[in-house]
């Protein structure tokens, strides 16, 4: 026996309502979106046609749009009814968008997490300026934005001051679309980043904005270093460092929780999830890559997950939704407490070799990108799938500062066309 699902596409979508109606799968027409074969087939239909005309009624009686936010909440009976501008706290209601987005999957708990951080900052701000920490959304203007973004600005760089827009931009952006805000209040809403970040707005990775990475000389000081370590945990954070750049620059959270299942020795392949993005990404492992993991297994050291950084027992999916925050949290803070560690001895060790900035994991990141578009000529677009990015656009702003040598050097070799310049011209 299973349950009839009554199930609504929308904005690409799948949202499904489990009914109390339970039949056999032989007893379901799909073609036809019936119960047959069944003893009291009329009556089920029937309570389930009412089933479904009430959803119908409740989404036509929504004057509202509808998202697949307001959907869930409309199909499990919850009154949702448009704000009012002039009653409705804009910062709340920000929080609420930030909580939709999390919940449905479109940013991941870091973003979440910062999110929270950065409209807790503006709240800080409206109190300051007002005396009360909430302004109506029919308050919001431009100027109070400009204003906000003039504190910041002596505090934080550029980089981070657009990090902390993005929740409020997208919280207006929600607004106009659900009719509480005039579209023509704050115009092309990108204008309120600084410097008129457009191509990015939220959709780049939050990568570190100061690159650091290993020249090839430091790198093999790093290697000569590894024999002459005097503990073995130190090389053994030594082997995440290098498995992280040669598998395609991972990250730390995806180094602690890669697990054995997501390696494939015969065909040379890891798949799994990323942490940050959500995002499945499969790559190929080289054969140092390789090496490394054929080490790990042969100590045996976690039945689950490579490089031992996380129990055995560690659980990292959620039950569901109220669950969800908690789990993720909880993981953060895990991998939190052991890149502390990794980032104290890897510093330790980049002391040694002579570095001028500190040693830490994300530099193994930024190794692989820089080398693989700078020394072996990969394309942004190829160098961006490597690394695990959802869009170029977040390859490009990190690195595009070391492009330059590769493009100069393609427009001689590779874009030069010849006998296409009257002589007249000095070619020299």
């Amino acid at each position: 026996m299973a349950p009839v699902y009554i199930t609504y596409f929308i904005k690409g979508k799948t949202i499904e309502k489990s009914t109390d109606i339970k039949i056999m799968l032989t007893q379901w027409d799909a073609k036809n979106q019936k119960i047959v074969k069944h003893s009291d087939a009329k009556r089920l239909q029937n309570k389930l046609d009412a089933i479904k005309r009430g959803y119908d009624e409740a989404i036509a009686d929504y004057d509202g749009v509808i998202t697949p936010d307001v959907l869930r909440k409309l199909l499990n009976g919850e009154t949702v009814g448009r704000p009012n501008p002039q009653k409705t706290d804009f910062i709340q209601y920000a929080r609420k968008v930030n909580e939709s987005r999390y919940n449905n999957n479109k940013i991941g708990y870091s973003v979440y997490y910062n999110t929270t951080l950065y409209l807790n900052k503006f709240e800080r701000f409206i109190e300051s300026k007002l005396g009360v920490a909430s302004i109506p959304i029919s308050e919001l203007t431009k100027d109070l934005i400009d204003e906000y973004k003039d504190e910041r600005r002596s505090k934080v760089c550029q980089a981070t001051l657009n990090k902390e827009i993005v929740p409020i931009i997208k919280a207006i952006d929600n607004a106009v679309k659900n009719g509480l805000i005039e579209p023509s209040k704050f115009g092309d809403l990108y204008e309120l980043y600084v410097g008129q970040s457009r191509a990015y707005g939220d959709k780049v990775d939050e990568d570190e904005t100061d690159i650091h990475y290993l020249t090839r000389e430091q790198m093999d000081k790093f290697i000569e270093y590894y024999p002459k370590a005097q503990f073995n945990r130190q090389r053994e954070f030594m082997d995440m460092f290098l498995f992280a750049f040669h598998a395609c620059g991972l990250r730390v959270s995806d180094i602690a929780t890669l697990e054995w299942k997501h390696i494939d020795f015969e065909k040379k392949r890891m798949q799994k999830v990323l942490v940050k993005g959500k995002n499945l990404h499969e790559i190929h492992l080289n054969q140092y890559a390789l090496a490394i993991l054929n080490k790990w297994k042969a100590m045996n050291r976690n039945p689950r997950f490579v490089f031992d950084l996380l129990p055995q027992d560690f659980q990292l999916k959620a039950d569901g939704n109220a669950d969800r925050i908690e789990t993720e949290k909880r993981l953060k803070n895990k991998i939190g407490s052991k890149n502390r560690l990794l980032q104290t001895s890897l510093n330790g060790i980049g002391k040694k070799i002579g570095l001028d900035f500190g040693l830490s994991m994300h530099v193994a990141r930024h190794t692989f990108a820089v080398w693989a578009l700078n020394y072996n000529d990969l394309s942004l677009h190829i160098v961006s799938r490597m690394l695990g990015h959802k869009s170029i656009m977040a390859t490009e702003k990190n690195y595009a500062k070391f492009l330059k040598e590769t493009v100069d050097d393609t427009i001689e070799k590779k874009a030069t066309f010849k006998d296409c310049l009257p002589k007249v011209f000095d070619q020299e």
